[in-house]
């Protein structure tokens, strides 16, 4: 009859529970917020929404990368030359993530982002000199990554999590900076860089005391 093949030939095929699995889905892209019109809500709510499944797809590579890295280093334990390009992977990963979304806080959407790129884009075009220093240790930090030699200080400055968890506010789950670290003073005291500049040995008194000088993953095992 007519309405049987209708529905077993068009209407059925178009339910979901009858669709093949497709674990690599690849989505189609919608204009970015740049693309967007000032006053075109529904291209800004479709970047919007496409801006956080970006931040979460990107969650979870650095979280596979994470675990990549800490698995060669169980696996390969105690040497850690056979997973230094892992590392050097995870790091840099972390950070780009960081430059991202870092200090934009949970609240954040597409405009906070994209306003944060256009901040950053305008300061390395005002610093062209820093920019051409940053590429040249760069290249050679990957000239040394892959000589065997990974410098753990390279993407990281300053504290590690292990001391600045004392001070600031819980991290993001799968990073190492936090999303909220902003320009805030490593110390709750208010006079903190007041008492650094009169005393250098003043931040060592506040409990700065992790050495990962060699390896950032020492004691985690």
């Amino acid at each position: 009859m007519p309405v049987t093949w209708f529905r077993e030939k068009i209407v059925e095929p178009l339910h979901d529970r009858y669709k093949r699995p497709y674990y690599h889905r690849k989505l189609n892209r919608v204009p970015e917020v740049d693309q967007c019109g000032v006053n075109d809500a529904a291209c800004i709510y479709e970047a919007a929404e496409q801006f956080r499944l970006d931040k979460l797809v990107d969650r979870y590579i650095l979280h596979i990368l994470q675990n990549r890295a800490y698995d060669c280093l169980i696996q390969h334990k105690p040497y850690r030359e056979p997973c230094i390009k892992l590392i050097d992977d995870w790091q840099e990963s972390e950070l780009n993530w960081f430059i991202k979304y870092g200090e934009l806080g949970a609240s954040a959407d597409v405009m906070d982002c994209y306003m944060k790129q256009k901040h950053r884009m305008v300061w390395e075009r005002r610093h062209p000199e820093i920019m051409e220093e940053r590429q040249k240790r760069y290249e050679e930090h990957k000239r040394r990554v892959e000589n065997g030699d990974l410098d753990y200080h390279f993407y990281k400055k300053g504290l590690y999590w292990q001391d600045k968890k004392n001070y600031l506010a819980p991290y993001e789950p799968f990073t190492q900076r936090p999303g909220i670290e902003g320009d805030q003073p490593l110390s709750k005291d208010w006079q903190y860089y007041k008492k650094l500049a009169e005393d250098p040995e003043f931040d060592k008194k506040q409990g700065k005391t992790a050495d990962y000088s060699n390896n950032p993953f020492r004691g985690r095992w």
